[in-house]
């Protein structure tokens, strides 16, 4: 059996187009309870995380059935259920050992969940506030490879129109006004080894392209602190980043993202942009207070 290599892996998960989309406000399954109020578990996804569980033991590499051993379940459940998490790219499988063990899917699923019980909570509020004050996506993102994965968004109560990505999703890096604004803030041996893989996935006119448009978010970000990208999501689509900088995290991105005619200009000079900035220097003295006590 031949795992799925992690690149194949992300671009099937990857954002291609992002586009506006309407949202309902109170999703009918949760108003009245639904199957979250109800208790109801899924039986596969249950397993499935259950075969996860399987390996925090001491064993690094399992066998179907050492799973089955430790999760009870039967063999040719388990078999159909590793077969899938490798594809996904959660487990790895060696053809000599006849054995799988935990891939770099879960290290991701990791990062997030350290950023969510901590830094998320932090934001969220801020973020949240942002949003139904300008009435427009705000998320919060990092790196994961050559690829932007969102760790968190918060969409306006006002304005159902929304930009349609989710936690968890993924956005190349070179292609995504989102990256620029995260190699912008790097230290110039990261940004410099970041772009130096990202080159072989482009043609040479393509890459210019990116290169060109990498070079006027730096220059927006030197002169504001933010920058601002128009029709690279979409043709309607308006995105403002900041880059986000805390120490002994990793470097992620503040950003909110529209309509045009919700982010005008004016109104991203005079209220989108500085309240990106206010919510950067928020976190940057709450991270800096919690170091110190």
């Amino acid at each position: 059996m031949k795992a799925v290599s992690s690149a194949t892996r992300k671009s099937a998960r990857r954002v291609r187009d992002v586009r506006i989309v309407l949202r309902a406000p109170n999703p009918p399954e949760y108003r009245d309870g639904g199957d979250r109020a109800s208790g109801k578990v899924i039986k596969p996804v249950e397993r499935g995380l259950a075969v996860l569980d399987a390996f925090l033991g001491e064993a690094d590499w399992l066998a179907n059935q050492d799973i089955a051993a430790r999760t009870d379940l039967p063999k040719a459940t388990v078999s159909r259920l590793t077969q899938t998490l490798t594809a996904l790219g959660y487990l790895t499988y060696s053809e000599t050992r006849r054995k799988y063990r935990l891939a770099v899917s879960v290290l991701t699923l990791g990062f997030a969940a350290i950023v969510d019980t901590d830094l998320v909570k932090k934001a969220r509020p801020l973020m949240q506030k942002l949003a139904d004050d300008i009435g427009a996506f705000v998320g919060l993102a990092g790196r994961d490879g050559l690829d932007m994965i969102f760790f968190e968004n918060c969409h306006s109560a006002s304005n159902h129109a929304t930009v349609g990505l989710g936690v968890g999703e993924h956005l190349p890096m070179a292609a995504s006004p989102v990256g620029w604004a995260l190699l912008s803030g790097l230290h110039e041996n990261e940004r410099t080894y970041l772009l130096d893989h990202m080159r072989a996935y482009h043609k040479r006119d393509e890459w210019m392209t990116v290169r060109q448009k990498l070079t006027d978010a730096q220059a927006q970000i030197d002169e504001k602190s933010w920058c601002t990208s128009s029709g690279d999501w979409g043709p309607d689509i308006i995105v403002v980043a900041t880059p986000l900088l805390l120490r002994d995290r990793m470097p992620m991105v503040l950003l909110c993202a529209g309509q045009s005619r919700m982010l005008t200009k004016s109104r991203i000079d005079s209220r989108a942009g500085p309240q990106l900035l206010a919510i950067r220097a928020a976190l940057q003295k709450m991270e800096a207070a919690y170091a110190q006590g």
